[in-house]
């Protein structure tokens, strides 16, 4: 059933983030709907389930966007591994620490991906100040979104017969 609801909440979240209009005063950022969802399980579930969970995640929101398929499955996965290790050390369970994982998750990708971009000899150039925008719209957008994300995803997996003891 997990996997059921893995696959739910990532059509329903790259339909979300595909309809929802970019802010152009942000860099162009969308709210990273698929990344809390990579971010919920990194949080909550195991290790494989988690890298999965970043693979899909990364590999949807890649095909949604102009950016060479891979690229941000590679940065999602690095942050849910990076979750998995330090997850015990966090209040995994509190919204305060979701939302500012949440933050720098997006703000992670969106620095990896034009990291990535500008080791590219036929990548355009991009000015700093621009990158430096879009990462802190996508971190704002994170702080919001990535809490929301969670009560959704933990509601559906009790409204299944998941208990919080099954899944971690």
């Amino acid at each position: 059933m997990t996997a059921a609801i893995l696959i739910f909440l990532l059509l329903v979240g790259a339909l979300i983030q595909g309809l929802i209009p970019a802010a152009a005063w942000l860099g162009l950022s969308k709210p990273p709907i698929l990344p809390a969802v990579a971010l919920y399980y990194a949080l909550v579930h195991p290790r494989g389930l988690a890298v999965t969970a970043a693979i899909l995640a990364g590999m949807i929101q890649d095909t949604m966007s102009l950016f060479p398929v891979g690229t941000s499955a590679l940065c999602l996965v690095v942050f849910a591994l990076f979750v998995q290790e330090t997850r015990e050390t966090m209040f995994r369970d509190s919204v305060l620490t979701v939302a500012v994982l949440g933050a720098a998750m997006a703000a992670f990708t969106t620095l990896g991906l034009y990291g990535m971009l500008s080791l590219n000899t036929l990548s355009v150039e991009m000015p700093l100040w621009w990158v430096a925008l879009k990462a802190g719209g996508n971190a704002l957008f994170g702080l919001g979104v990535a809490p929301v994300v969670w009560w959704v995803a933990d509601t559906l997996e009790r409204h299944v017969g998941l208990t919080t003891a099954e899944v971690r």
